[in-house]
Parts: structure tokens; C-alpha cells; sequence
């Protein structure tokens, strides 16, 4: 269970009740009694997120006796659940959400979420950056935004340890990321052309 869910309630973005099978409870039951210290924390946090979901009075929250027999897989049950009671599935998970998506279950991906609530700049915007430390290349500065996305700052060097106003150059996205390629705002025009 993914501690986001949390907040999301007291966001008021969810309407409606929240259900949770449970076998989903028993997992995590079983998961925060396990010898692997990490699935015991985990299981523990989870078990932590359904209480406190309990005891919420924004959303209804309930636990379901119902479990489908002709499968032992979690993920495929939820799935069938949710598309009896015809609910949408919370999840951080890829492969509920692939599942869901062949039975027609609309899933609400956390993740997705994230990433479609990333700050939106566009090149010509200013923006005020913490530099934090010094980049690959000479006389750039780097920082970051609140959601973990690389900032690379040129002629930002002379500013790590404060902040800056900077002006988007460009954004890359890969892989791993966003990337936003800014210039330290009058630094540019002050020095006038780099000689060779």
C-alpha cells in the first residue's frame, strides 16, 4: 500500500469509499511478519496506511469478505472485484494497471498521477533555482525541483549555496527524467560574447 494514497484522500480528490479485500489485508499481514527486514517494514507501513484510512471520516473505508476461488492470483482478483462492483483499482502497480486495462477496469495509477502534476515550463520562462552543487561542464551549477527534476544552470557555478534567477534555454526528457537546461537570467548579456 502506498503511503500517497493517504494524501490523496485528505485532498478530497476521491469520492466515494475506499475497499480493500482481504486477502489484500492477510498479504500484508503475512508480508509484516516475514524475516526479510524490508518486507516486514513494508507490510508493517501497509497495514499502518489501513488503519489510518479506517479512521478517517472523510471516506468510507470497509474491508471485503469476498474472494474468487478459481484463481490464486491477487492481482487477478482484484481486478474481477473491482469490475463486479464496478470500481475503479488504486495502485502503484504496472502490472494491475495492464490487467485492468484488458478488462476494462479504469485504474487510477499513483504514478501517473505524479507525473502528470509536474511544474510545466516552457523555454523564455524564468524560474528561481537553489544551485546546490556544480555540474559536469565548466561554470554550470546544478539544482533541482520539488518533484526531483534536474536543473542545469550555465554560468551558475559562481552561485552554489544560493539562489538564482535563471531563464529555460530547453528540456529534455529521458528515461530517467526531465531535464531543464536554464541560463543564469543577465549573466549572458552582462558578460557580453565568450572570445574563443
Amino acid at each position: 500500500v502506498d503511503g500517497r494514497v493517504l494524501d490523496i484522500c485528505d485532498t478530497h480528490f476521491i469520492t466515494g469509499g475506499i475497499i480493500t479485500p482481504r486477502f489484500v489485508v492477510q498479504e500484508l499481514h503475512a508480508l509484516a511478519e516475514a524475516n526479510d527486514p524490508i518486507g516486514r517494514a513494508k507490510g508493517r507501513r501497509g497495514l499502518d496506511i489501513l488503519a489510518r484510512l479506517q479512521e478517517s471520516r472523510d471516506i468510507p473505508f470497509r474491508v471485503l469478505d469476498r474472494d474468487i476461488k478459481e484463481t490464486a492470483d491477487n492481482q487477478m482478483k482484484l481486478v474481477i472485484i473491482a469490475k463486479e462492483l464496478g470500481a475503479s483499482i488504486i495502485t502503484t502497480d504496472f502490472n494491475i494497471n495492464k490487467l485492468a486495462a484488458l478488462e476494462n477496469v479504469i485504474v487510477l495509477n499513483i504514478n501517473d498521477l505524479t507525473i502528470a502534476l509536474k511544474p510545466v515550463v516552457l523555454p523564455g520562462e524564468d524560474m528561481n533555482v537553489f544551485v546546490m552543487k556544480d555540474g559536469k561542464e565548466k561554470e554550470q551549477g546544478i539544482g533541482y525541483l520539488d518533484d526531483g527534476t534536474m536543473i542545469v544552470i550555465e554560468d551558475g557555478r559562481d552561485f552554489i549555496g544560493k539562489k538564482v534567477d535563471a531563464v529555460v534555454q530547453s528540456i529534455l526528457q529521458t528515461s530517467q527524467g526531465r531535464i531543464i537546461f536554464t541560463k543564469v537570467k543577465g549573466k549572458a548579456a552582462q558578460q557580453g560574447p565568450r572570445q574563443p
